[in-house]
């Protein structure tokens, strides 16, 4: 069974549709990637599915969202649980004004998972999920805004997996990084889709070829095709598609 399927899922800003009809399955311990021109929803479609467009006044959602197949737009779900199995690592790297060691340890404190665990484990193990162990493990009382930028980036997912999510949502996670630093991104995903569902959306096509399985091109709101990563690249269905990904819209 997919982890998240999708159904006729529209969203609205004010009166405004953003997302119209998007039906898709995402498999679990699987890379699916969210391609398309800017402004095209894709952004708007990850946030639906943790609910972080809850927090923008005037927005509306039609259709369901179902995780393991539960609706998470249903009126009983705890959001707070939601983003625990849901985690978000956004464009640019995010860490609080803290230690090193308190980036990590933030989410389990606040959720209570410490008083199960040693948190010193917790920080450990996620710092060594994230491959930043090895290059921080003396310095875990420095102010996490003094590593570089790959660093910070690859912290802000450490903290989102010491909480143990089942879901990684990644919103352009590489956009503000350099190349070398993008490459360690990339090579963190893939060694994390053995544990988690990963969504991505990225501008950068080269990057969806290389990491994702799953591939789906958004345009002007709508879900245009949706399908294996190398069949849409190499051999798409649609001939917008087609001009997309050869330079010829977009």
């Amino acid at each position: 069974m997919a982890k998240i399927r999708v159904e006729h899922l529209y969203f609205y800003y004010g009166g405004k549709p953003a997302l119209q009809d998007i039906s898709l399955e995402i498999q679990d311990r699987q890379i699916t990637a969210l391609i398309g021109p800017s402004g095209c929803g894709k952004s708007t479609f990850l946030r639906c599915l943790n609910r972080m467009n809850d927090t923008i006044p005037g927005t509306r959602v039609e259709g369901r969202v179902l995780l393991d197949g539960q609706d998470i737009y249903a009126p009983d779900t705890d959001v707070v649980e939601l983003r625990k199995r849901v985690g978000m690592v956004f464009q640019r790297p995010n860490p609080f004004p803290q230690s090193i060691y308190d980036n990590v340890a933030f989410g389990p404190r606040v959720l209570g998972l410490h008083k199960r665990n040693n948190l010193d484990e917790i920080v450990e193990e996620s710092l060594r999920g994230a491959a930043l162990w090895d290059e921080v493990k003396d310095q875990l009382g420095e102010n996490a805004l003094s590593l570089s930028l790959g660093q910070q980036q690859r912290l802000c997912i450490a903290r989102v997996i010491a909480v143990k999510p089942e879901v990684i949502l990644m919103d352009e996670p590489c956009s503000a990084l350099d190349p070398i630093a993008t490459l360690r991104i990339e090579e963190l995903m893939q060694s994390l889709k053995e544990n988690y569902c990963i969504i991505i959306v990225t501008h950068n096509m080269q990057q969806a070829a290389r990491v994702s399985d799953w591939t789906g091109f958004f345009w002007l709101g709508k879900l245009v095709e949706f399908g294996p990563t190398e069949q849409l690249f190499t051999h798409p269905r649609e001939k917008l598609t087609e001009d997309y990904i050869t330079g010829r819209a977009g």
